[in-house]
């Protein structure tokens, strides 16, 4: 495949657009609560600068994964395009999954109506370390 079908490939369908546009919405969530005293074209332009973080994340991951798949038979070997659309899908969302996480343990009402819920999950979890 060239690289143009292997990004629609990973980043077409439903699901992967779904997974794409939460990252966004954790990005502008986590913006709009750190940076609440700032403008909205400050709190864009963090948001915009988390998400261009996740995806240079996906970029190294990417490149990392080239690098480490030419040690392997080239009938083992997956094509260059397929190694970095990989990266860049699971480093986006790796990216995402770290912010949100930050935010849930950092700023107060992250989640919304959740916070509560997740708060007592966490009170229990630490309870059992």
């Amino acid at each position: 495949m060239n690289f143009e079908s292997e990004m629609k490939a990973r980043f077409g369908g439903f699901w992967n657009s779904l997974v794409l546009l939460l990252v966004v919405i954790i990005c502008l969530r986590f913006s709009a609560i750190e940076w609440a005293s700032e403008d909205l074209g400050t709190r864009l332009y963090h948001s915009f600068k988390l998400f261009f973080w996740c995806a240079l994340f996906g970029v190294l991951l990417a490149i990392l994964k080239i690098i480490f798949s030419i040690s392997n038979p080239p009938y083992l070997r997956l094509p260059a395009s397929a190694n970095f659309a990989w990266g860049l899908k699971r480093g986006i969302t790796i990216g995402g999954f770290l912010i949100l996480l930050v935010g849930i343990l950092q700023l107060d009402n992250f989640m919304g109506v959740f916070q509560p819920f997740i708060d007592k999950l966490l009170q229990k979890l630490l309870g059992l370390i």
